[in-house]
């Protein structure tokens, strides 16, 4: 009989935070990971260059690939930390990016890895302004992201706030990053994760988890 699984989920926006914080919580905790795939998105930087052409494939690719090594993780691991969940995939980006016949297509896809994939015990959603996390982009220098416009991050956090605010799946722990900058966030973690840890003790988030 397999042991049950523990997920931790991070969310955020584009330059928010998620890898760096995954990477360190799945140090001090111990935790494997499920990796951003963004780097191996064959289309991305097609799809900066042409949003309307590429949003499809670029979406597409994220869904299945991050479906595929969550479920690969999960034959392997018991706690796991998620950057970025494929909720996100769908309602925030898709519902952003995608004409409706196109997110017809891509809902039937979504549905089904929703059947197949652990749900998160609970969510750390890493919240920021638009002007931080163009800030946090701009800083962070990847050649495809230079074209990103502020009014596509804008429409992005619209969404997020959106989505948190109807998520019912898992307790969620919103941080708003807007009060650190971004390296010296990760100087001050040891007070965020203590935050998150005291969110995860807290006697109705236990309850909530375990309910599970």
């Amino acid at each position: 009989m397999s042991k049950p699984i523990f997920l931790v989920a991070i969310a955020g926006n584009i330059g928010a935070g998620k890898s760096t914080l995954t990477k360190y919580l799945s140090e001090k905790w111990g935790f494997d990971t499920v990796p951003e795939p963004e780097a191996k998105n064959p289309f991305l930087k097609d799809f900066y260059k042409n949003p309307k052409r590429w949003a499809l494939h670029s979406q597409l690719f994220f869904l299945t690939e991050r479906a595929k090594v969550q479920k690969k993780v999960e034959r392997n691991s018991q706690y796991i930390l998620l950057d970025r969940t494929i909720y996100e995939d769908a309602e925030v980006f898709a519902k952003t990016l995608l004409t409706k016949n196109e997110f017809k297509v891509y809902k039937r896809i979504y549905e089904f890895y929703l059947e197949e994939l652990t749900p998160p015990n609970f969510v750390i959603y890493l919240k920021a302004s638009v002007p931080t996390l163009m800030e946090r982009i701009k800083n962070r220098g990847r050649k495809y992201e230079r074209d990103i416009k502020r009014s596509y991050i804008k429409k992005l956090n619209e969404r997020y706030d959106q989505w948190i605010s109807d998520f019912s799946i898992a307790p969620v722990i919103t941080i708003d990053t807007d009060k650190y900058e971004i390296y010296s966030l990760f100087n001050d973690i040891e007070r965020v994760r203590k935050t998150i840890e005291d969110f995860f003790w807290s006697k109705e988030t236990k309850r909530r988890v375990w309910k599970k």
